[in-house]
């Protein structure tokens, strides 16, 4: 059992025990009994809001320090009343009457302090005035009841006779009025406290009519009263907390109520008024007190109203502000900042009411995805201040063409999409395709740049393609996606066959990622030979291969994954484990065979791009005490003249390291003869497309040859791939070519073939006449 509840239990045991001794007890003996459970019940009521005040939310306890105040200064009040009768004190008022009335102001302030920190400042005035208008309109009717009987009182008693229950039925309404303006989530203690203090209040009242009318004060029911209604107002005391409900009718209801507050106190007065005129007539006295009462909640309910209407005056101006500031965060939210077009989420929005009036009208929409390829570039190069600007006069274009047709918004960065409710038929299309295509095209001036561009366009329609929006927009975005992959068309409709592939590009991309997680790529080597008149064929170099072996245990060819990793970026994960692990194979190998040899990385366009190339080079050269000519890095031509400038200054960065730079694939590109004298490269790997029909084609055999003697006089070395048949040699060794590789002399193998390679080349030099020895 708690500590409240055993001294409840205390307190109505030792009430009942003087009720049941009081039944046959002397009048004064009588008197004490019910001394004892006076004391007792104020005494429980005290304890009870001390334990109320250490139980309660630490926010809450300001308002629960005002309620032990109110409850120790009645149980002051209680101490000098038995003090009084001891010393035989007979005089009233007496110091008894200074504290017992407190009670209720005290639990006033309670109420108000809860209550100004759970409502704004005009709404707990109201409520302040509220409760003036209520305990005025009580006074009045204290005062109306006891002025007829007053005649031979004093003043001052008059006075503390009034201050016990107009104090006591000022809180007990008090009380109660707060319930709907704090909306408690647990009622009872809130209940109990009002039952408590208008029972003590009415108690009060009789007591003191009693006094006035001379009457004997003893009887039974008043006196074990005023012990009842301390025992609710302890409990009250020890429950009440502020709370607030998550009930909206209850909200609502209390909403409701709080406006018929006022009412309810000017028809309390107006009702106290009609008593006194049907008892008394116009011309009591006590009819003018109720005047100045109902005069009062009068005046008061004006101001009440004043205070409101200058609040509902600011929640109006405020309710206007947010509606302009919604109104302005949804054009936000709806609009392109630069271009001021409908954004992603505003299309979206457009893309479905046009569905739902097509499925209506059995009409048809297209939604064209509008690309802008390597618009990046124009960023990197100029800057975003150029891009904008050269975006806007894009969008423009774009808006003067397509305003009558259909929707134009921003979705992302350099994407646009357009909504076309207005065609029937692909061809429609097909010419706004082109149109749209064309007018990307023209040259773009911005700040003395001639910028020119194309764009890629993917088309969906709608009931064709898709059902909804979401559905409309993902397959013009894989139709764009297939635009953009291929060169040969700049706009495409959307197939199923796209999704297919896109679907599969997808579970290409999951399975890569766990492959870089899983470590399931490994290398394999392919040897290169140098290639002399006078000797044999032998291995100078190797070239790193990435190999893939799934979770399957199924080896993936290289052709299958790395241009989906190139695109994706997967790439550059890929291929910084191939340098790192290709450096420790070489690593290894040097010093377990104790010769100078020759490493090949082929690098990717976007691992060439990346400006933190030549710093991981050197990274990995020192780590692994690798000399930098040992290493030959093989960049395709496609990612040294798709962007010259950039690619000279990371090669001339590669140079300064002393690695060796090899220009890969050779004349299947845009490359020349004639550029090759400007780009800082040591070597040229001619592609085994020259080399299928060598010696047979004149004009193929024509073109290596030319290109191997062209390189020896700029000084570049030539490597060629493919060679697969010994006349291919033959051929390759007449026309002075430095290096060859094919599967006639060595195919990919793992690196304990090569070491095994490496080794039956020493145990046949050694064997041998010394030769020179050839370094690269």
């Amino acid at each position: 059992m708690t500590l409240s509840r055993k001294v409840i239990v205390v307190a109505v045991s030792v009430l009942l025990i003087c009720l049941l001794a009081s039944l046959k007890a002397t009048p004064e003996t009588a008197l004490w009994l019910d001394n004892i459970h006076w004391i007792s019940t104020i005494s429980a009521c005290l304890i009870l809001a001390i334990l109320g005040y250490f139980r309660a939310n630490p926010a809450h306890r300001t308002c629960k320090r005002w309620f032990v105040a109110g409850a120790f200064a009645y149980f002051t009040g209680g101490v000098l009343w038995i003090f009084q009768l001891l010393t035989s004190q007979t005089a009233f008022p007496a110091q008894s009457d200074i504290f017992y009335p407190l009670l209720g102001p005290c639990l006033m302030i309670g109420f108000i302090t809860a209550l100004r920190s759970q409502l704004s400042r005009s709404k707990a005035w109201a409520f302040t005035i509220d409760a003036l208008s209520f305990s005025i309109a009580v006074l009045g009717y204290v005062l109306i009841s006891y002025l007829p009987k007053s005649a031979d009182v004093s003043l001052l008693q008059l006075a503390v006779l009034t201050a016990y229950p107009a104090s006591m039925l000022s809180a007990a309404l008090v009380s109660l009025l707060l319930i709907p303006y704090l909306r408690p989530a647990w009622m009872m203690p809130w209940l109990l406290l009002s039952a408590g203090l208008t029972l003590l209040g009415i108690c009060w009242m009789q007591w003191n009519l009693n006094a006035l009318n001379h009457s004997p004060q003893s009887s039974l029911w008043i006196n074990y009263g005023f012990s009842v209604a301390d025992l609710l107002i302890g409990s009250g005391l020890y429950g009440w907390q502020v709370r607030i409900t998550k009930r909206t009718a209850f909200h609502r209801q209390c909403r409701r109520l709080r406006s018929w507050i006022p009412v309810i106190a000017f028809v309390f007065s107006i009702s106290t008024l009609m008593l006194i005129w049907w008892q008394s007539g116009p011309h009591h006295y006590a009819y003018h007190i109720a005047i100045a009462s109902v005069t009062s909640i009068l005046i008061f309910s004006a101001v009440r109203q004043s205070i409101l209407l200058r609040e509902s005056e600011r929640l109006l101006r405020a309710e206007k502000r947010l509606a302009e500031k919604e109104l302005e965060y949804h054009k936000l939210s709806h609009s392109d900042p630069l271009t001021h077009l409908p954004n992603r989420l505003a299309i979206l929005n457009l893309l479905e009411h046009a569905i739902i009036n097509a499925a209506s009208d059995s009409g048809m929409v297209a939604l064209l995805m509008i690309d802008l390829k390597h618009f990046q570039n124009i960023n990197d190069s100029f800057g975003h201040h150029t891009g904008d600007l050269f975006l806007l006069e894009v969008a423009q274009r774009l808006q003067y063409i397509t305003h009558e047709c259909g929707e134009l918004g921003r979705v992302h960065g350099d994407k646009f999409a357009l909504i076309v409710t207005r065609h029937k038929t692909d061809a429609e299309l097909v010419q706004l395709a082109h149109n749209l295509c064309k007018i990307v095209h023209k040259p773009v001036l911005v700040e003395n740049h001639e910028l020119i561009l194309d764009a890629c366009i993917g088309i969906s329609l709608y009931p064709r393609d898709a059902s909804n929006a979401d559905q409309l927009a993902r397959n013009a975005n894989t139709a764009l996606a297939h635009a953009k992959r291929t060169t040969q068309q700049l706009f495409v409709f959307y197939c199923k066959e796209q999704t297919k592939l896109a679907q599969s590009r997808f579970r290409l991309d999951v399975q890569l990622r766990k492959a870089i997680k899983k470590q399931e790529f490994f290398l394999q080597f392919q040897p290169i030979f140098s290639l002399d008149k006078q000797a044999q064929p032998r291995v100078v170099k190797i070239e790193a291969l990435i190999r893939w072996r799934n979770h399957k245990g199924d080896i993936v060819s290289p052709a299958e994954f790395i241009p989906y990793a190139e695109q994706s970026g997967l790439i550059l994960p890929i291929g910084e484990w191939v340098i790192s692990d290709a450096f420790r194979h070489l690593a290894a190998l040097m010093h377990q065979n104790d010769q100078t040899l020759g490493l090949s990385i082929n690098i990717s366009p976007r691992q060439f791009r990346d400006h933190s190339l030549p710093l991981r080079i050197a990274q990995h050269l020192k780590q692994y005490a690798i000399p930098p000519r040992c290493i030959t890095l093989e960049i395709t031509e496609s990612a040294v003249f798709e962007h010259e400038e950039q690619a000279l200054e990371i090669l001339k960065q590669l140079k300064t390291l002393g690695v060796r730079v090899s220009l890969d694939d050779f004349g299947v590109g845009n490359s020349s003869l004639f550029k090759l004298k400007h780009l800082p490269i040591d070597e040229l790997k001619i592609d085994r497309a020259f080399m299928v029909d060598v010696p047979d084609s004149s004009a193929d055999s024509e073109i290596v040859s030319t290109i191997v003697k062209t390189a020896g006089i700029l000084g570049i070395s030539v490597v060629v791939e493919g060679i697969e048949t010994q006349a291919q040699l033959d051929f390759l060794r007449d026309t002075g070519c430095d290096c060859i590789q094919g599967f006639l002399l060595g195919r990919p193998m793992p690196i304990e073939d090569i070491r095994a390679l490496l080794s039956i080349e020493q145990k046949q030099s050694a064997e041998s006449a010394p030769t020179t020895e050839f370094l690269m």
